[in-house]
């Protein structure tokens, strides 16, 4: 009777870390998903989606060469009847939550005694959690790259081909999502060239290694031919180019004083470089403190030691942004979230030490964790409506048609109108030929608060304004008509028309 009894309190216990932060982090994911808009790339992901539902894999290709995670928001369309967004944030939800519970099961292997805090500051991470609201494809790299890490320790106990076989699989699943996944490889092999005992080193490197180097050798071949085309690739491989690079530093050495320009280079490289630890310590948030304190500690070494394979990610993922990086001069704060969960172990690890040096810190640091978690997925500032707004109208007042300058692709998806992801024009110089030709009926514009007064603009087009939507910061969709007005006479009072400048996300 006892042991019935047992087993069955032994269901109402409460569950473990790994499926805690699982259940939590779908939670996060429903929060984050009702605070707002749809982002911009999410919307081009749908598109692709829609493509793909009407055209095939050929359709979707062409809207955008990887339409991976597009082609799955189809499949779960049609097999669950959600619509295409509705899918796209489950499946984004599902990802980030199995990449959570994974990287604990992770850290449990390397800090037993710390998992609890691990996963702590996994949820609360800003640069891990602060874009849930958002329909992205890094979820599914993320997940699959956690998954390859968490193989690759279980391979590590009994090292047998099918499991390594698993743990490059799961890799290449990564890289169908981001590309950059593949580098991880490199982690994995030198994680076992330091960790591998003498014996069996070699056999653990072709075993994990092997298939890889191959890989990699046969696309470095086919990319020296010329054979990758324009593709996705083919950009991957030429993310950095000296040409580039000398081409950008030339352009900015004007800008220093004379005995100076020559070191334009050297400037933009280093400039560049520290992008990187800037936007990773901003991200971190207030769990930098852990992390160093953590790395500052006695047992920098035991350390290093328990987490040997999520530093050689760390360093390789590192190096992937500091190509980025020499490359755009620029990184986005998402594009930082992968390496900000590698650092997470690590941090939750100190905080463990630190709670247990300050006991009487530890409910004020759990409670501020729990402050940081919500604020990362409720917004208390007002939501992107103008754009929800400028599509409803235009679906009551107006049809997708050539006569329709849209210029705003965020209200035209929010009118069922083809989404198209390009960046706003730099100006607006291709406007005013076509009013003078008749071509266009109506007139959608974005118009952003960091660009002058757009009403000088609609006087010089002779437009007037029949709808306006505002965000409260000043962002605005104005939908206006053309009056009839002789080009000749407009041309005769136009100032010279003023840049527009890109709009930032």
């Amino acid at each position: 009777m006892q042991k019935h009894l047992s087993r069955v309190m032994a269901g109402f216990e409460a569950p473990g870390p790994r499926a805690t932060v699982f259940l939590a982090s779908l939670l996060l994911s429903l929060v984050a998903a009702r605070q707002g808009t749809i982002n911009r790339d999410g919307m081009f992901y749908v598109q692709t989606a829609r493509d793909f539902l009407e055209g095939g894999f050929g359709a979707a290709y062409a809207t955008f060469h990887w339409p991976f995670l597009s082609i799955l928001m189809a499949v779960v369309s049609q097999l669950t009847g959600l619509g295409l967004e509705a899918s796209g944030l489950l499946l984004n939800g599902l990802f980030l939550a199995g990449a959570c519970s994974l990287l604990v099961a992770c850290a449990g292997r390397m800090f037993p005694e710390a998992v609890w805090p691990i996963g702590l500051v996994l949820l609360a991470l800003p640069g891990f959690n602060g874009y849930r609201d958002e329909l992205l494809r890094e979820y599914g790299g993320w997940f699959f790259v956690m998954l390859s890490f968490w193989l690759a320790m279980r391979w590590s106990d009994f090292p047998r081909w099918p499991l390594a076989l698993a743990v490059q699989l799961s890799l290449l699943a990564a890289s169908l999502f981001r590309t950059e996944a593949l580098a991880f490889f490199a982690a994995l092999i030198l994680w076992q060239l330091f960790e591998a005992p003498a014996g069996e080193r070699w056999r653990r490197l072709a075993m994990i290694g092997g298939l890889p180097v191959i890989g990699l050798a046969t696309l470095l071949a086919i990319y020296a031919a010329g054979q990758f085309g324009t593709g996705r690739l083919a950009r991957d491989f030429d993310r950095f180019s000296v040409e580039r690079f000398d081409a950008r530093a030339l352009a900015m050495a004007p800008a220093f004083i004379d005995y100076a320009r020559d070191q334009a280079r050297t400037v933009l490289f280093f400039g560049s470089l520290a992008i990187v630890p800037v936007k990773f310590v901003s991200k971190m948030g207030i769990f930098i403190v852990p992390l160093l304190y953590a790395f500052f500690g006695k047992e920098l070494r035991v350390l290093l030691g328990r987490s040997r394979l999520f530093a050689w990610a760390f360093l390789v993922y590192s190096l992937v942004l500091c190509a980025h990086v020499l490359d755009l001069q620029y990184i986005s704060g998402r594009h930082t979230g992968l390496l900000v969960a590698l650092a997470a172990p690590v941090s939750g690890y100190g905080l463990w030490q630190l709670m247990r040096r300050f006991p009487v810190w530890k409910i004020p640091v759990i409670v501020l964790a729990v402050l940081v978690m919500a604020g990362n997925v409720v917004s208390l500032g007002a939501s992107k409506k103008q754009y929800v707004e400028a599509g409803n109208w235009l679906v009551k007042n107006a049809i997708d048609s050539p006569r329709v300058y849209v210029e705003s692709p965020r209200a035209a998806y929010y009118a069922g109108w083809r989404f198209t992801a390009r960046s706003l024009p730099e100006n607006r110089s291709g406007l005013a030929p076509g009013l003078d030709e008749g071509k266009y009926d109506l007139v959608v514009l974005e118009v952003s608060r960091k660009e002058p007064a757009v009403e000088p603009l609609l006087r010089e087009l002779n437009l007037v304004v029949v709808a306006r939507f505002a965000h409260p910061n000043g962002d605005a969709v104005i939908i206006a008509r053309p009056l009839a007005a002789p080009a000749q006479d407009r041309a005769a009072n136009t100032p010279a028309r003023r840049a527009k400048p890109a709009v930032s996300e």
